[in-house]
């Protein structure tokens, strides 16, 4: 830290701004920030007078801060002055370590992959977590955190992060189960899954393939992979497939896997739509698992035409269930979508309907066939061809000449039903009444947005996506590592939850990081190191204070 002064116009008048000034380096360009501590023109004279001479800012004194100094007899005494080093990041990178140690991670890396690697995948979490960025410039970027300073500032080649990686491919089976036996699933038997996928920076990728891209990256390769979560939010595995890979084909090898593994006899399985086709819903059965899991679009609109003229009453309730050819369905009622939808459907039908206007008074009205082509493609385009019905009355004009004019009326009966069923939804289940009642069902289902948070936050807060691997075992790691840093952001989230505070873990960490550092002291004339002090500035304290009410201080090392 140094002392930065400038002049100022105060009242017309020349002024001094001295300031408190702290030097790092930006985390993720590596370039030299510089950040405000402390102003000090609003001190006690003494106060700042000793801040200045303490920081090395002697030439910044005036005449009446030297008399200040004088008068309290801090000229006569002997004084040893320091500078400041190295600044490490922080206290979000203690608190990460931290974490790895009290949950038991870190130790069963070590177990499982040796002393070597799992000390590199525990650093790599950490990276990934607080700074992501490719594992060849983790080689780089390491030396500026804490953790680099306390392990006594051990070099790192690229290659020994790929080894590592490496390392955890091979051996993650054998850590899963331990991090589960560790630590299993505290209520409840339902197990969440669902799919998601990531787009390669690459041309070439041996899991890479062409698929639909959930970040809309249709001219890159993907990779698929499922998640598996437990009830209270903890992740239990993930398996990966090559991209493009139906959704409904990952299901029934990852239940059976689970079955063996866990003997997952009696859990309920909840799974998305998409993986409820007919054949794999069976498959499931004759494993002896439940389920619970929604229609796919197609056939959930036919069954839901069909409740409405049948049985128009059940749409009157926000959940109801009935039985149908055997199985069992629940209809439940959107809170919000449904309303959205209705607006969204009901904008469409007014612009469809101003555009069949205009092709009604166009004077290009020679040619029924073209006509009717624009007016079908008008429907098409807005989706409301099954809401309108369209027709020409021909007539002549003046010269004789045949002319034709379109006609159009709305079947308000249809829309007004398309409108009802779009507040609903169904789902399906083997589970009978006895077992879980509609509400229950509905509530499994809706727990699926676990699943879905889990990958918002691998995909934007520890960026999985893009991959930067080719090889199989690469692409595999990292995806591994990824998903280890998932287990460690939810076990803290937890942890701040029950002492109900809703902070968001990965950014509240970063911020710390920056705000906190841990600073070196050096002696400037022999240039030598003194010893590590916290830098507690402004920003310092306002993090303390956060770290205190999450109760984070005491698995920060060292001390605060």
């Amino acid at each position: 830290m140094y002392i930065q002064a400038s002049t100022v116009k105060r009242k017309g008048k020349d002024g001094r701004n001295r300031k408190l000034v702290e030097s790092y380096r930006d985390p993720e360009t590596g370039a030299p920030r510089n950040r405000t501590v402390r102003t000090l023109e609003s001190l006690p004279v003494l106060e700042r007078a000793r801040l200045i001479r303490q920081h090395g800012g002697d030439k910044h004194l005036d005449a009446e801060e030297w008399l200040a100094l004088e008068q309290a007899g801090d000229l006569s005494a002997l004084h040893s002055t320091t500078g400041a080093g190295d600044a490490y990041a922080g206290a979000g990178s203690a608190v990460v370590a931290g974490q790895l140690r009290q949950s038991g991670l870190e130790a069963i890396l070590r177990t499982t992959l040796g002393r070597t690697n799992g000390r590199l995948v525990a650093e790599m979490m950490g990276l990934q977590m607080l700074r992501p960025a490719s594992k060849r410039a983790f080689s780089t970027s390491r030396r500026q955190t804490l953790r680099y300073l306390l392990d006594g500032k051990k070099q790192v080649s690229p290659d020994g992060f790929y080894r590592a990686l490496d390392g955890l491919t091979e051996g993650f089976e054998q850590l899963r189960r331990a991090l589960n036996n560790a630590h299993p699933p505290q209520t409840g038997r339902v197990l969440l899954y669902d799919l998601s996928n990531s787009y390669f920076c690459g041309q070439k990728a041996e899991l890479g393939g062409y698929g639909h891209s959930k970040e809309k990256r249709h001219d890159r390769y993907i990779v698929s992979y499922g998640l598996v979560m437990s009830e209270d939010h903890l992740p239990l595995d993930i398996r990966l497939w090559k991209g493009g890979t139906a959704d409904n084909k990952t299901v029934l090898e990852t239940f059976r896997q689970w079955k063996q593994t866990y003997q997952a006899e009696e859990a309920v399985w909840v799974a998305d739509r998409s993986m409820s086709d007919a054949q794999t819903l069976s498959q499931v059965e004759q494993l002896g698992l439940n389920y619970v899991t929604g229609l796919p679009g197609s056939a959930q609109k036919a069954l839901l035409g069909q409740l409405h003229e049948s049985q128009p009453d059940l749409f009157d309730q926000t959940l109801s269930e009935f039985d149908q050819d055997g199985q069992r369905y629940v209809l439940a009622r959107h809170q919000k979508k449904g309303y959205r939808r209705e607006v969204q459907r009901r904008r469409a039908r007014r612009t469809v309907y101003e555009g069949l206007k205009a092709i009604q008074r166009s004077p290009q009205n020679k040619d029924r066939k073209k006509l009717y082509h624009r007016a079908a493609r008008l429907l098409e385009r807005h989706k409301q061809t099954s809401f309108w019905s369209i027709d020409f009355d021909e007539h002549a004009d003046a010269k004789g000449t045949p002319r034709y004019r379109l006609i159009f009326t709305l079947n308000r009966q249809a829309a007004q039903a398309t409108d009802t069923m779009g507040h609903y939804y169904l789902l399906q289940t083997n589970l009978s009444t006895h077992q879980a009642d509609a509400e229950t069902i509905q509530d499994y289902y809706k727990s699926l947005m676990i699943v879905e948070r889990s990958f918002r936050q691998a995909k934007t807060n520890l960026e999985i996506r893009p991959i930067r691997h080719w090889k199989k075992s690469r692409i595999t790691g990292h995806v591994y590592l990824n998903y280890l840093c998932l287990w460690l952001l939810t076990y803290i989230e937890r942890q701040w939850r029950s002492l109900g505070h809703t902070h968001e873990v990965i950014p509240t960490l970063r911020r710390w990081d920056d705000a906190l550092r841990y600073v070196e002291l050096i002696d400037p004339t022999e240039t030598t190191s003194i010893g590590f002090q916290w830098s507690k500035g402004e920003q310092g304290r306002r993090a303390i204070e956060e770290i205190d009410q999450l109760g984070e201080r005491e698995t920060i090392q060292p001390k605060l």
